[in-house]
């Protein structure tokens, strides 16, 4: 009998042992993903702030009411990410933990023009230009576009920014993190007094922001 309630004492020695490794094991992993998973919600939120920052500063730029210039400069991190940016949405991406891919993609309030390099619209001085070589008018408020081509000038731009909007919706561009934003607030005005003298009181101006990065 005795020799019974030692073999028992022993078993339940044993059993107690294996329940406190089993729980000593899941506090430990408990505490681990806690580290892995607070790790990547933390990453994959300062990644939406980055991207909803970048956004709110096009609408800021676009409550400008003459032609404005500012650079832009993403947030360095101790970690690497991307950015892409289409004339609709701009997205941030990183690696996770455990190389999992942690994406935010945010939509544009204020959808902008996205400049291309060997383009006439790269820049506002490029897109005046390119204007008055084209329209014999700078298009801004000195020389704006006479009435005969306002139809012209509105057509091309709409044609222009739906081309853009079509070739960044399939291959995105990808912005340097590194490298400065150059954002501008660009106006165009038009003449609508039949080409005689321009009169501010029945101005016409039609206004866009552009994003351009020199990537050479």
């Amino acid at each position: 009998m005795s020799k019974f309630i030692k073999n028992n004492q022993a078993v339940m020695s044993l059993t107690l042992s294996q329940i406190g490794l089993i729980i000593a094991t899941g506090i430990l992993l408990s505490a681990v993903f806690s580290v892995v998973f607070l790790n990547d919600w933390q990453k994959n939120s300062e990644l939406y702030n980055i991207g909803t920052n970048f956004s709110t500063f096009l609408e800021g730029m676009d409550t400008c009411f003459f032609e404005n210039k500012k650079t832009y400069y993403f947030t360095a991190k101790d970690y690497e990410y991307t950015v892409f940016i289409s004339t609709e949405y701009i997205t941030l991406s990183a690696k996770g933990k455990w190389d999992n891919i942690l994406s935010n993609k945010i939509r544009f309030v204020k959808k902008p023009f996205i400049g291309r390099i060997n383009s006439n619209w790269s820049s506002s001085q490029e897109i005046h230009r390119f204007l008055n070589d084209t329209y014999g008018r700078f298009g801004n408020e000195t020389y704006p576009i006479f009435k005969k081509d306002i139809d012209y000038v509105k057509n091309m731009i709409s044609d222009e920014f739906e081309n853009m909007s079509y070739f960044y919706a399939l291959a995105p561009l990808e912005l340097d993190i590194k490298k400065p934003i150059q954002i501008e607030k660009i106006y165009i005005f038009y003449d609508s007094n039949d080409d005689k003298k321009w009169d501010k009181t029945n101005d016409e101006k039609q206004s866009f922001i552009l994003i351009n990065q020199n990537t050479v």
